[in-house]
């Protein structure tokens, strides 16, 4: 009995010592301020998800359904849509079953949409299918939008007659489509806009796309293309197109690419409004330090309203 009384004592004494030296404490600087700080939470990656999924979503995590049933209740919704991702290149059934995982009706929805959008490259018909079956109208649109934005350089004539179905993003989709269309084909790009379709929003926003899209990749290809932009009503075609250009230059080089706005001449103070524009998205006071720059008053009072209201 003494012996093991013995033994008893030392061992209680040894985890105490060994629990005591992996204890350390937060210096007193170090506390946080639960009102002041707002924690994002980052969902592990699930749980043996290495074994069974051959497909991946580009960053080395690989989801399965079984490692996404063992998350928190707080990651499940988040792990079933990045599995519905991972599998909506190759199987668009078993994306759409990982959907249906989702109790959250937005994510839900979103979750069909990213589906629908992914597959969109191996059959375009079969993914327009599954945008009427989603309960959101919002997403409903979005999954219209999103296939026709993943087929605008891959059908691209199909993709443009598509955002006709797009609902309450149709103009969005026209705008953004057009604009990828206008990177590999700008001659069918300004043909689109050319047919002078919808209201006078939608027409020139639809220039306003070549502009923005073609700038992001190549500045002195977009200056071409809106050298062949019509003037349009009060030359808004062509002001909207160098709008653009100013929005989609900004976007490398932000305050940067002001000197670059002197080449679109007469109409320089629409590229400082696409410029002031982008950025008001980050900074509004650099925003409304570009309106200061714009001469025409009726431009920089529409500059300034804009930027201004956050």
């Amino acid at each position: 009995m003494n012996f093991h009384l013995l033994y008893s004592i030392i061992l209680t004494f040894c985890i105490a010592w060994i629990e005591l030296s992996q204890y350390t404490p937060l210096p007193k600087d170090s506390k946080m301020e639960a009102n002041n700080v707002e924690i994002i939470a980052i969902p592990p990656k699930p749980e043996g998800s290495l074994k069974e999924e051959q497909f991946g979503d580009g960053d080395g995590i690989f989801y399965t359904e079984e490692g996404c049933k063992k998350q928190p209740d707080k990651y499940k919704n988040i792990c079933f849509h990045q599995l519905a991702r991972q599998r909506a290149n190759h199987d668009i059934v078993g994306a759409l079953e990982a959907c249906q995982n989702i109790t959250k009706i937005g994510t839900l929805g979103e979750c069909q949409a990213d589906v629908a959008e992914l597959y969109a490259p191996y059959d375009k018909e079969k993914s327009l299918g599954v945008c009427p079956t989603i309960q959101r109208k919002k997403w409903r649109d979005q999954c219209t939008f999103g296939i026709a934005l993943a087929l605008s350089t891959i059908d691209s004539k199909w993709a443009f007659r598509t955002c006709d179905k797009a609902g309450q993003w149709r103009d969005f989709c026209r705008h953004d489509v057009n604009g990828e269309i206008a990177v590999v084909n700008l001659e069918l790009a300004l043909e689109h806009c050319g047919w002078e379709e919808g209201d006078l929003l939608r027409r020139k926003t639809c220039w306003h796309g070549i502009g923005k899209y073609i700038a992001r990749v190549n500045i002195d290809r977009a200056y071409d293309a809106c050298s062949r932009v019509p003037n349009g009503p009060k030359n808004l075609y062509i002001e909207n197109c160098h709008h653009g250009l100013g929005w989609g230059g900004s976007e490398q080089s932000g305050m940067g690419f002001l000197a670059t706005c002197e080449r679109s001449g007469e109409y320089k103070d629409s590229c400082l409004l696409g410029v002031a524009y982008n950025l008001r998205r980050f900074d509004i006071s650099q925003g409304l330090e570009i309106c200061n720059k714009v001469q025409r008053s009726d431009l920089q009072e529409q500059c300034i309203t804009f930027v201004g209201g956050g």
